[in-house]
């Protein structure tokens, strides 16, 4: 990649407005111009401005619906470059951040305390996890995207991993509903069920959830 096109994605994300628009949809899902501008706190107007630099960027993507344009991260990329950016900064997880920290969507996958200490154990030579789970790396493989990636989570300074396998234990968790997602939040809620799989599958200690929520 060019030193110009590095300065100019590090410019767009260095103004606070863009980054908290970029940041609210690190879930991977989309939203509207109207709920960018509130979660960014500018104007309509303003809002718009910034969002066409953030598509021209290749940065977001958009599509109408009805009256309204929904915007969405361009892809896994995007959102791997916008965690590496929040984890080189070195500054503390901010206050609005704490209640993401024990597990969120990181675009596609886990991430968070929870996302970390999953990845540690999956990390464990001779474990069973994938194969307990019904998740075949080989049918993986066939995918555009890395089978296995480690991402560095920004507010624990550790790996969690993404990658085509990333995405696909996500699935999982959330099909079996072992994860809630929390209405316009990137925030996962673990069931009761979700800890007593997490405590099987991955040998996690209960106390790991207690006072989380």
């Amino acid at each position: 990649m060019q030193p110009r096109r590095v300065a100019s994605a590090a410019a767009l994300l260095g103004d606070p407005s863009r980054a908290a628009m970029v940041l609210a949809l690190m879930d991977g899902r989309s939203r509207t111009a109207k709920k960018l501008a509130l979660d960014a706190g500018v104007t309509p107007q303003t809002a718009s401005s910034h969002l066409r630099k953030l598509v021209a960027a290749r940065m977001l993507v958009w599509e109408g619906r009805g009256r309204s344009k929904h915007f969405a991260l361009a892809g896994a990329d995007v959102a791997q470059a916008v965690e590496a950016l929040s984890e080189i900064s070195g500054r503390p997880v901010p206050a609005a951040a704490r209640e993401l920290r024990f597990a969120r969507c990181c675009y596609d996958h886990l991430a968070g305390r929870l996302g970390v200490a999953l990845t540690e154990r999956l990390l464990h030579p001779g474990n069973t996890v994938l194969a307990g789970l019904g998740i075949d790396p080989a049918a993986l493989e066939g995918a555009r995207r890395p089978l296995f990636r480690c991402c560095t989570d920004w507010t624990e300074r550790r790996p969690h991993v993404a990658g085509a396998l990333g995405a696909a234990l996500l699935r999982r968790y959330r099909d079996e509903q072992w994860l809630l997602a929390m209405p316009e939040s990137r925030k996962l809620v673990v069931t009761a069920a979700g800890k007593s799989a997490f405590v099987r599958f991955f040998d996690i200690a209960p106390a790991f959830f207690a006072a989380t929520q």
